[in-house]
């Protein structure tokens, strides 16, 4: 049997109100594993450089991968893929969300979206039976109450994700949240269904998602779940914000829109100290024996609220970015964004980009609010004027980059992006891999899509193809890091499974590979599963490609190729990326103009790409 894939894909053409039942292309899964990069070979076959990222033909798709549902631990990871409005290239974000579980169960790997319905709509998966159904009601509700009210027209056990206000208005960072608060955040996929007229997609399935080996998996579930929880105990205690303190004291916590080296006072923003004062309860995600997650309440404040707490990138986004360490303001943000379905780590890179530019006298004080550094008050408030698309906010909701262009006078030295994309809250200047991560990954600045700086803090995998851990201020090897980190990352992604619990809960890699076998019957070696992550990049890389980019692309703002901090861990450093890239170019097999090499792609099978490109 082939066990971990549904065997369906679900196709909606939302312009004319068709549904169609597509097999999942077995060989195709082989070569492409499923999620991120079953999706990558549908985006690359079907959306050209004509189809803009609001134009009804472009894709909007929901896929899962082969673990996804399964036993294999923290095995629930759901991909949603289209061309960006936020960057127009490669456009994709990543979340924990039972939807995808129910998916599978429902009998579907993945679910592909064109079109643009005439009025609102939400899709409803019960099993086999798919319907379209008006959603004029929902429409302008926010995220929760959306949920409350496809709620009580569905059969208990109904999984659920939408949009908000946010996606509804084509706020560019406008983000896609399931009903337990995860969130598909960056890159835009929110508006994109917001263009589709497309709130909500609820799914209950009640299938079984087979195993073609379960003494096999049952010995490798038990064996990365004793290695995974004694590193992860820091994590289940006080959430991922755990490493708020101990970054500041590291020099990676970004800073002031990453101008200062310090910041005294970090611990009131640390993870311990939400556990201590706001903390409700833990939550976990299915088949997660972590529970990082934090469900928090805040009463008796102006800033009052209950529901899913803020992650280490939303309190450093929303907090030390800016100056704020304000944790009720913080979490008061969080759920704002949360509701009106918007992108916490662009939200809090344009607030900080708005910030200094009002330092600078470049912006005024915006619907009253003084945009100082450090203002709780400022900061909760512009992400609720971003999320309804009003004032300051209409601007700064269209992406650091775009801001920068609408107000000018040399905004663009404060726009903090690579590609379009806000950067994640690791500093390149601390883990100088990451500057070459940020500058290559193709979705624009992540951490999530190649994290080399897993080897810069000590944490050696074995079935990579070095034995040390590299000091994370040189720049040694880094290009060839950076490209193996990204390979394995596109796996990991494919496959379904969390980051988390791999990475930080020192799980060997080669547990994707063996959990890839035991759940699908296909055997996989751990340097097959990586070549499938070289085809899954070179292919993303190969859209972006025919989307216009190139290696001019490839770089990161001055802040960080020129100008340093004077105070703490990273003083007087920068990133020299120029010979850093060179090295990268050479391993990832790409040409002059940041084109993937004609012979790297026949090397992979790629033909049909390269004739494309070529």
């Amino acid at each position: 049997m082939i066990g971990g894939y549904a065997g369906k894909i679900l196709r909606i053409d939302l312009s004319r109100s068709k549904i169609l039942f597509e097999n999942l292309d077995y060989q195709l899964a082989r070569r492409f594993i499923g999620g991120e990069g079953y999706a990558a070979a549908i985006m690359f076959g079907e959306v050209g450089p004509d189809t803009g990222p609001f134009d009804p033909e472009n894709r909007l798709i929901f896929m899962t991968g082969p673990l996804t549902g399964s036993t294999v631990p923290c095995g629930n990871k759901l991909t949603v893929v289209s061309r960006s409005p936020l960057t127009g290239i490669w456009g994709e974000a990543l979340f924990s969300a039972s939807m995808g579980v129910d998916l599978k169960r429902a009998g579907f790997d993945g679910i592909v979206i064109q079109g643009r319905s005439e009025s609102p709509v939400y899709v409803s998966i019960n099993d086999a039976k798919v319907q379209i159904n008006n959603a004029e009601r929902l429409w302008g509700k926010d995220i929760f109450a959306t949920f409350d009210a496809i709620r009580e027209k569905s059969d208990n056990g109904t999984t659920m994700v939408c949009i908000g206000p946010a996606g509804e208005k084509l706020v560019k960072i406008a983000c896609i949240v399931s009903d337990e608060g995860r969130v598909a955040g960056r890159t835009g996929m929110g508006a994109v269904a917001g263009s589709k007229n497309l709130k909500a997609i609820a799914v209950r399935g009640t299938g079984k998602i087979g195993v073609a080996d379960e003494s096999r998996l049952k010995k490798i579930r038990e064996d990365a779940i004793k290695t995974a929880l004694p590193n992860t105990k820091a994590f289940r205690d006080n959430g991922t914000a755990a490493g708020v303190l101990a970054f500041e004291k590291t020099g990676n916590l970004p800073l002031k829109n990453w101008t200062r080296g310090t910041f005294p006072e970090a611990a009131k923003i640390d993870g311990a100290t939400m556990t201590q004062t706001i903390l409700v309860k833990r939550k976990a995600c299915f088949a997660c024996p972590i529970a990082c997650g934090r469900h928090v309440k805040v009463a008796g404040s102006p800033y009052a609220m209950e529901g899913p707490g803020p992650e280490y990138e939303t309190m450093a986004a929303l907090g030390s970015l800016c100056m704020n360490s304000n944790l009720e303001s913080i979490a008061k943000a969080n759920d704002i964004c949360n509701r009106l379905g918007i992108d916490t780590l662009s939200a809090g890179g344009a607030i900080a980009f708005a910030m200094e530019c009002h330092e600078h006298g470049l912006i005024a004080d915006s619907a009253g609010v003084d945009l100082e550094w450090g203002n709780p008050d400022a900061i909760v408030k512009m992400v609720e004027l971003i999320g309804k698309r009003e004032g300051l906010g209409a601007t700064l909701g269209e992406g650091v980059l775009s801001a920068a262009h609408i107000i000018g006078g040399g905004s663009e030295r404060f726009a903090i992006h690579a590609k379009g994309l806000s950067f994640p809250m690791h500093n390149p200047r601390k883990f100088k891999s990451m500057g070459v991560a940020y500058a290559t990954s193709n979705r624009g600045a992540c951490h999530n899509r190649g994290s080399p700086f897993m080897n810069e803090r000590g944490m050696l995998s074995p079935e990579l193809p070095w034995n040390r851990s590299y000091d994370g201020l040189s720049t040694e090897e880094k290009g060839r890091m950076t490209k193996v980190y990204q390979d394995v990352c596109c796996a990991m992604d494919s496959v379904g499974v969390c980051k988390f619990f791999v990475f930080w809960g020192r799980v060997p890699l080669k547990f994707l590979s063996d959990s890839y076998s035991a759940v699908t019957g296909w055997d996989m070696s751990f340097d097959e599963l990586l070549r499938a992550g070289e085809r899954i990049w070179l292919t993303q890389r190969s859209f972006n490609v025919r989307m216009g980019a190139t290696q001019e692309d490839d770089t990161l703002p001055k802040r960080f190729l020129e100008e340093s901090v004077d105070e703490g861990p990273v003083r007087g450093q920068i990133v020299e990326l120029e010979q850093m890239l060179g090295e990268y170019y050479r391993e990832r097999g790409l040409d002059a103009v940041g084109k993937p090499r004609k012979e790297k792609l026949f090397e992979l099978g790629l033909d049909s790409v390269a004739s494309v490109l070529y």
